[in-house]
This record gives C-alpha cells, structure tokens and sequence, in this order.
C-alpha cells in the first residue's frame, strides 16, 4: 500500500513542473522601424524577344555579262556610297563594241554607194534612160542603207554604254553581309554577286500575341534591351503589320533604333511594351526576410505582434518590389527586420513610416 501512494506523489510532483516551465514563457520585444502598406500606380508591361535588322537588303548584280577579274569587299566590310565593289573582265564588252563598230563603217559605206547610185540614175532618168520603177528601187535602196546604218550606230551605243558596268559601284552605305560569287566567276544579269545591309537605319523586329497587338500604338516609344551590348536604346514603333501568323498567332511590329555605336544586324534583343497602369502594393526590398525558403514580410496586428507572411512578388525595380498577393494596403510591416525575430514577438516602435511606391 505505501509503495502505491509514493508512485502517485511522484507523478502529481512531475506534472505540476511540467505546468511551471509552460507558463513561464519569456516574451520578447524588438525595436523595429514599421511601415504602413500603400498602394501605386505601376505600368502594366509587355515584353517580347526580336532582333535587329536593315531596313534595306539589296543584292548587287551585273548588268554586263562576263567573268569577274576583281571583288574588292569581304564579309563584314563596311562600305560607302559610290565605292567600287566589283571589277569584271571588260574583253568580252570590247569585243562586242569592235564588233558594233565594223558593223557601223559597212553600213556607212552602203550608205555612200547608196547615194552615188541615186545621183548616176537621177541624170540618167532626167535624160529619159532609166525607167521610173529602176529610180524609185534605187531610192528605196538607199532608204534601206540609212535605216541599217542607225541600227548598227544603236547597237555600237548599247554596246559602248556596256563599259560604266565593268566597274559595279555601291549604291548605299552599307555592310558587305554576304558574297555569292567569287573572282573568276560569270557573273550575268539577275544574278547576286554580293549582299550589302545599310547601316544607317536599323529597325527591331518583334511579334506581339493578337491578345495585346490592339494595344500596340505606332509611334510609341519602347526601350530594347540589346543583350550584346548589356545596354537599353530608346525606340519608336513605326509599323504594325496587320497580317498575323495564322500557326503562332503573332502580329510583326518594327521598332526603329536610334544610332548607336555598335550595334549591328542580327543582334538579339528584348523590348518592353507599356500597356497601362495598374494599381498594386509596392514595398521596399529592405522589408523582405527569407523563413524557411521563402520570401515574405512581418506583419504587425493590434496587438504588436509579429507573424510572417509569404507573400507572391511581381515586378522588381532597383528599390521596390510589387506583391501581387499576401499583403493589403494599410497594413503594418516590420522594416530591416532582425533574423532574431520569432513568430509572435513583440514589435515595440516609436515611429511609423509611410512607402509612397516610388
């Protein structure tokens, strides 16, 4: 029997310490700037990936057939208005216009013969000794004669005038971006001998989904990020193409790019569409604290307690961040809060600051 009562005396003794450490809990309180919540006016944005392109692509030909003795550009080379770029092999259009030239002096000398044939038979036929059909074939001969001679001084013009396309000039102010033909090489009419991209207008060239291409507004101004160059440049939509990709679903819009040293055709980029503004929570970044993995805030309740929040964060700026969910306006959080802090703390503050958004 006495064995029985001292068990039951020790287990009473143990529960009632168990009872003193659990309402002796030490409270503890934090000094701690605290800000109220407030709401701003945030741009809605749009980005969408593009590259730079030339505004003018031309494929520079020969107008004269023969082989190239001469391409005086590589691939990437800039060039100006008026440079030469191509020199052809000028024996072929030499020979065509020695060859025009004979024809000339033949037809010049039937001419003549022509001329002396009509003065003889008009003495002859004054006098009576030639008949009026043998005058009028001589005529008709001469005639002949004349229209032969203005054909072959036409074909010598054409091919004399052969000569200024032995030496191709350049028509822009570009860069050589590709070269289809080589020295030794025919080169004919219509057929590319280089591809010259004029640098003194480039555009970005980007697809917009059809869901946000009715709020694209030409004449806008956008900034495009150049990763290349780690650098924004202004722009400003100057055509929206209304004729959609039936598969993707996307619109062509072209930003022209204001010069910039460096930046060249081909260059990946990504611009920014502002849509509107939107009305969202914005707080600084000094406020965000990292429990467990993830971000969030103290908030503060009437009591002055603390309770993390995980909070949905948007848009970034260098100071600023949005929170799409987690947070309303008028709510207190806790600034620079010390890694100290515990869920349920006292947060003791003798001012209260206030976040415009900006």
């Amino acid at each position: 029997m006495n064995k029985f009562i001292f068990i039951l005396v020790l287990f009473v003794i143990t529960g009632c310490k168990d009872e003193v450490v659990i309402t002796n809990k030490v409270e503890k309180v934090w000094d701690a700037s605290v800000l109220k919540v407030e709401t701003a006016n945030l741009p809605i944005n749009y980005k969408s990936i593009g590259s730079v392109v030339s505004d003018q692509r031309i494929d520079v030909t020969s107008r004269a057939t023969g082989f190239i003795r001469d391409v005086s550009v590589l691939e990437g080379d800039s060039v100006s208005k008026g440079q030469l770029l191509i020199s052809l092999d000028s024996s072929d259009v030499e020979g065509e216009i020695e060859q025009a030239k004979a024809v000339v002096n033949s037809a010049k000398l039937a001419v003549l013969d022509a001329d002396v044939d009509v003065e003889r038979y008009m003495d002859l036929f004054k006098r009576g000794s030639v008949s009026d059909n043998t005058m009028r074939k001589t005529k008709l001969f001469r005639d002949r004669a004349k229209d032969s001679l203005v054909k072959a001084e036409t074909a010598l013009s054409t091919a004399q005038s052969q000569r200024q396309y032995i030496q191709i000039l350049s028509e822009i102010q570009g860069v050589v971006v590709e070269r289809h033909l080589r020295k030794g090489d025919l080169a004919i009419p219509g057929k590319p001998i280089l591809t010259i991209e004029s640098s003194q207008e480039l555009f970005f060239d980007t697809y917009v989904a059809e869901s946000q291409i009715s709020k694209i507004q030409k004449g806008a101004k956008v900034e495009v990020f150049i990763d290349a160059l780690n650098q924004k440049i202004e722009g400003v939509i100057t055509r929206v193409v209304p004729a959609g990709d039936s598969t993707t679903r996307r619109y062509k819009v072209k930003i022209v790019l204001k010069n910039h040293v460096g930046l060249l055709s081909g260059m990946f980029g990504r611009v920014n569409f502002v849509l509107g503004e939107k009305s969202s929570v914005v707080i600084p970044k000094s406020a965000l604290i990292e429990r467990g993995g993830l971000l969030g805030v103290f908030v503060i309740n009437e009591n002055k307690e603390a309770h993390f929040r995980w909070l949905q964060l948007g848009s970034k700026e260098e100071d600023s961040v949005e929170v799409r969910s987690g947070l309303l306006a008028n709510e207190n959080i806790v600034l620079h809060a010390k890694p100290q802090i515990r869920e349920g703390d006292f947060i003791k503050s003798s001012f209260l600051l206030e976040h415009d958004g900006e």
